[in-house]
């Protein structure tokens, strides 16, 4: 690890050392991108699926009830508008049906299911919309009609049959025509006579036929004419002959006409059809259709037992049997939209189930997913806090190591250096050959400063010796002079070689100090810095004065 950091530069270090920081908190950025990117996929997914699933689902329950309330206008107003209402509504839900279906596999079986209710629903509805219309969507309209037209035609035929009021006038004409014959007093034929009229103002209002009308004007006043004459003899106290006369034919002739036009009770009967059939059509219970019958059977056997010609009697039981047959088909389609009703209601009984479902479904899954938005934003923003730690730690560790692998041989050099210029350290400042590190280029020069000088002082001190040795040991002052001028001349050699050697190392370290004073360093390290580069300007101009006192010979570097 030395090794490698010592083939650095120092702002190759704190380059590299701020990168791997910056990548950490890269790191931390693409983790929040990735949670953030997950979160809306996720918030995406609970848009796209569940709400649109939970849309659709209350669409179509909202529909659906728009429907069942048209269709429920329709059974009671029985207009057109509310059926078309109906099929306009079953087609928006199948629309959001298939909408629904392609959300995913699950939507789409329960848009399935939906779609074949919503389908038999509006297949049933059509069939009871069909069945109202031959029923008859009002009074004047199909089946109802038909059968009510034909007992108003009934009831206008009955009218032609209605003598009850005629043959009771009939009856009481008779009863005084006989008080006459027997107690022979004029107030009976005044009550005669007066009845008579009556008989004529009933048979003006009666509902019978105009050619019927005239034939019994013709007889009553045949017998009133007759009956005058008759009343005469009766009053006159003569032989009556038993009460018999022109008048009592006449009185018989019009018998037989009313009996000929007369069926007891019928209209009667033909009211108390009317309201057993408004009874059925008001509370659809079907007792009332047993008694409508009734009363059919009744009106039947009446007309049947009448004294009426048999053209009359065909004519009556052929309106009895089409109001019979009408009523009864009108049942009939009452009975199929019972039917239908059931079979819809299920229908649509099957429909409400499988919306709930699906809002539930979709309910249940977006408080899942949210709760998974939840808990896995909690872990990214935890994950987050541990890498953003992770990355402040590495970063204030890599500030620390490279501040100290440059601050502590700072100390040592600016140690040694001050120790050098008063005395002969030993101690060296570690460092490794070949390095790019600054400090370590600096570490070393001073080292080799350290060494040139132990050298020199050494050189110095045996070129001493020697020197003193060689003048005691010569025997004439010429031989010394000349041995002296010769160690002389070798010691300036090598003082001037290692002033060059000296005066490089000092330019390295004045150069490496330059490059460590643009680096970004902390105050105590720029201070140490400047120290060393400050020492080694010193130890240059100290090199360049000795050049200058003492230049150096044989070329060598000054």
């Amino acid at each position: 690890m030395g090794t490698l950091s010592s083939r650095l530069r120092i702002g190759e270090k704190v380059g590299l050392s701020f990168g791997f920081v910056g990548l950490l908190f890269l790191a931390v950025i693409w983790q929040y991108h990735a949670t953030l990117q997950r979160s809306l996929a996720d918030y995406q997914r609970l848009l796209d699926v569940d709400e649109v699933k939970k849309s659709h689902a209350l669409a179509i329950e909202s529909r659906m009830l728009e429907a069942r309330r048209a269709e429920k206008d329709f059974r009671i107003d029985r207009d057109e508008p509310y059926a078309e209402l109906v099929a306009d509504r079953v087609a928006q839900v199948l629309d959001r049906a298939a909408a629904l279906a392609k959300i995913d596999d699950e939507a789409a079986q329960v848009a399935d299911s939906i779609a074949n209710s919503i389908k038999t629903y509006h297949q049933r509805f059509q069939t009871i919309a069909e069945a109202w219309r031959i029923k008859g969507l009002d009074h004047n309209a199909g089946l109802q009609g038909a059968f009510r037209d034909t007992v108003h035609e009934l009831e206008d035929r009955a009218a032609h049959f209605k003598v009850s009021n005629l043959y009771l006038g009939l009856l009481q004409i008779r009863r005084r025509e006989k008080d006459l014959g027997l107690r022979r007093d004029a107030q009976y034929r005044e009550n005669v006579i007066e009845l008579v009229g009556r008989f004529k103002a009933e048979l003006d209002a009666s509902g019978l036929t105009p050619d019927i009308k005239a034939a019994l004007h013709r007889e009553i006043d045949t017998y009133r004419q007759t009956f005058i004459d008759y009343s005469r003899t009766v009053l006159a106290q003569q032989d009556i002959g038993g009460g018999k006369g022109p008048f009592r034919q006449a009185a018989h002739r019009i018998e037989a006409i009313l009996q000929a036009h007369y069926v007891p009770d019928m209209e009667r009967n033909i009211l108390q059809l009317r309201r057993r059939e408004k009874d059925y059509l008001l509370r659809d219970d079907k007792q009332y259709v047993d008694l409508a019958l009734s009363e059919l059977e009744r009106i039947t056997a009446q007309v049947n037992a009448a004294a009426i010609s048999d053209d009359h009697k065909t004519e009556l039981n052929g309106l009895t049997d089409n109001y019979k047959r009408d009523f009864l088909a009108l049942v009939e389609q009452n009975n199929r939209i019972d039917g239908l009703s059931a079979e819809m209601r299920q229908a649509v009984g099957q429909i409400s189930p499988l919306v709930k479902r699906n809002i539930d479904d979709a309910d249940r899954s977006m408080a899942q997913t949210a709760a998974a938005i939840t808990a896995d934003s909690e872990a990214s923003a935890q994950a987050m806090l541990w890498i953003v730690a992770v990355a402040t730690f590495l970063g204030i560790a890599c500030a620390v190591v490279i501040t100290r692998r440059i601050t502590r041989p700072l100390g040592r050099m600016t140690e040694l250096l001050t120790r050098l210029a008063v005395e002969e350290p030993s101690e060296r400042v570690a460092s490794v050959p070949g390095s790019r590190d600054e400090v370590n280029i600096m570490a070393a020069a001073v080292n080799e400063i350290a060494d040139h000088k132990a050298r020199l002082i050494a050189w110095w001190k045996a070129s001493m010796q020697e020197a003193e040795a060689l003048r005691d040991q010569s025997r004439s002052p010429e031989k010394a002079a000349r041995a002296l001028a010769a160690a002389e001349q070798a010691k300036g050699e090598r003082l001037a070689a290692m002033h060059g050697e000296i005066r490089g190392h000092a330019q390295d370290i004045v150069d490496a100090a330059d490059g460590l004073s643009k680096a970004a360093l902390s105050g105590s390290a720029q201070d140490r810095v400047h120290l060393i580069q400050h020492a080694g300007k010193a130890v240059l101009a100290t090199m360049d004065v000795i050049a200058g006192g003492n230049p150096p010979r044989n070329g060598a570097a000054g």
